[in-house]
């Protein structure tokens, strides 16, 4: 963290910047950009991946209306944070379990309805921990053609994406308050960009062995599989 109360000048500025172009950081930027919201996604890679684009791109969610065109008619809010607390013991934090819980059915809904992923339910089995059928997948049915999908819908709604760029450096004013960042380019320069919110979408918990230790002790040996 550098701590000034400017950027460099000349410095360009946006209301809000996203480092990392996974999932969380596309959808962040297409629903912010629904708000009227200027931002920029910065992602390391030559193109937008993250975790999900190595995963099967099943996405957990309640009360949509893919579940009841499939005639799931019974699940919700609740019962999706009764699930997700049982396969954790209990000890998922309650206020994260609900936001999550109430929250993910209405995004899947906006991003079928209004941005054209055409997500199906998942069916034939139930999910290992799940009370009911609640996997919304695409027809691919890869973690790889969701974040696709996710771009291309960032993209049309008017997200700026900078692939190729690194954050490396958070810069922040005497009271600690991030206002900009600074990212490496492929041929070593260094480009800053201020911004007045700062999104934090790049997946550190998991690939910190450090915070694993302290925070998922269970996990402590386990080898590291996201981006």
């Amino acid at each position: 963290i550098e701590r000034s109360a400017a950027l460099p000048t000349g410095t360009p500025q946006v209301p809000v910047a996203i480092v990392g172009a996974g999932a969380c950081g596309l959808t962040a930027a297409i629903f912010l950009r629904e708000a009227g919201i200027d931002c920029v996604l910065l992602e390391r890679e030559p193109r937008a991946s993250g975790s999900t684009a190595l995963s099967s791109g099943f996405i957990p969610a309640p009360g949509t209306r893919v579940q009841r065109a499939a005639g799931v008619r019974d699940d919700s809010p609740a019962r999706f944070a009764a699930d997700i607390q049982a396969k954790a013991h209990g000890r998922a934090a309650p206020h994260l379990v609900q936001a999550y819980a109430e929250a993910v059915g209405p995004a899947i809904d906006a991003l079928a309805e209004r941005h054209g992923l055409g997500f199906e339910l998942l069916g034939g089995f139930l999910y290992p921990g799940h009370s009911v059928a609640r996997m919304h997948t695409l027809p691919a049915r890869t973690g790889a053609a969701l974040v696709a999908a996710l771009e291309s819908a960032a993209t049309a709604a008017g997200a700026m994406l900078l692939t190729d760029a690194r954050v490396h450096t958070l810069w922040a004013d005497g009271d600690g308050r991030v206002h900009g960042l600074s990212y490496e380019r492929p041929d070593g320069r260094t480009e800053h960009l201020g911004c007045d919110t700062l999104l934090l979408a790049c997946n550190g918990f998991g690939g910190n062995a450090t915070m694993v230790r302290e925070w998922l002790p269970e996990m402590r040996e386990a080898v590291f599989a996201g981006h």
